[in-house]
């Protein structure tokens, strides 16, 4: 395993890499875009070589982008009203297209900044069938590889399920995975707070072991690209987005051991995405998956690689 975290990329894109080695980081995740706004960030060029010079030194990779909180490949393909929430809408926008042209960007950013991949949820119904919402999925993602080129690829990541949001289980993950039809570019990113919350006893004894063998029946391990490691502050299937720091929150220490000891995700790389001491991902949290991931080959009699 190699262990890193969601960093800011706050002051240039470069300066994600020095965060990142500050608090101990083999692989990283970033934003290339503001996360809450449409509007690109035009990274200069010389931003863009020194975060690739940086990696390089640092020996830090695979690294990640993850898309917009905006980006909904499911939403229906018309114009809908926009605006602040409460106050009354002046303007319409489409959703599905902007999220398809959003991600065409990040894919363009992310093979120039040599990225393994954009790390994306995989959208939501938004009143139109889950069927209807996983083709114009399948459909938006398949076009815009074809559209923009290239090594970097896409991770469809687990949600908490929450609403109408899709990929809260194997089969929405396999479904959307069938539907875009290009295996080479399209992996998968679990989180450990969204299958918590989803319902998926990664905690318990055996219990990641029963959900990975579940994985790999309906979608397949190989298609597994990265891990976001979060503990929940929320209960087992409670279906809601809350991370905690490792070990604090309803997952636990044990359920971490036996998460980080599982020999199939050995090779991956594990991004946490906690609030740390209220500015995110800390030297304490690193430090303590580390020991956490020893703790869990060792109960597995296993060595760390």
């Amino acid at each position: 395993m190699r262990f890193g975290a969601h960093v800011s990329a706050a002051g240039g894109i470069s300066k994600a890499i020095d965060r990142g080695a500050a608090i101990g980081c083999e692989t990283l995740q970033v934003f290339t875009h503001n996360p809450r706004t449409w509007n690109p960030i035009n990274h200069k060029d010389a931003e863009i070589t020194a975060f690739r010079e940086k990696a390089e030194a640092a020996g830090m990779g695979p690294i990640v982008s993850h898309g917009l909180y905006l980006i909904n490949l499911g939403a229906p393909d018309i114009e809908q009203p926009t605006g602040p929430p409460g106050k009354p809408s002046t303007k319409t926008r489409n959703f599905y297209r902007a999220s398809q042209e959003s991600l065409r960007q990040h894919l363009e950013i992310g093979e120039r900044l040599g990225l393994a991949g954009v790390v994306l949820h995989v959208g939501s119904s938004r009143g139109s069938t889950l069927e209807e919402s996983i083709d114009r999925i399948g459909t938006a993602i398949a076009t815009t590889f074809d559209d923009q080129e290239g090594e970097c690829a896409v991770f469809l990541e687990n949600t908490a399920g929450a609403g109408d949001t899709i990929g809260r289980t194997f089969e929405q993950l396999r479904d959307v995975f069938s539907a875009v039809g290009h295996p080479s570019r399209l992996g998968f990113c679990l989180d450990t707070q969204h299958l918590y919350a989803s319902g998926y006893p990664v905690h318990e004894e055996g219990g990641i072991d029963r959900v990975m063998d579940e994985f790999d029946r309906l979608v397949g391990i190989d298609r597994l690209r990265c891990l976001h490691l979060n503990d929940s502050m929320t209960a087992l299937g409670s279906n809601r987005d809350r991370h905690a720091n490792i070990g604090e929150g309803e997952i636990g220490e044990d359920g971490f051991r036996r998460i980080l000891g599982h020999p199939a995700l050995q090779d991956l790389p594990v991004i946490l995405e906690v609030p740390g001491s209220g500015d995110g991902p800390d030297v304490a949290n690193m430090e303590r998956v580390r020991r956490l991931h020893r703790e869990g080959l060792d109960a597995r009699g296993g060595r760390a690689g």
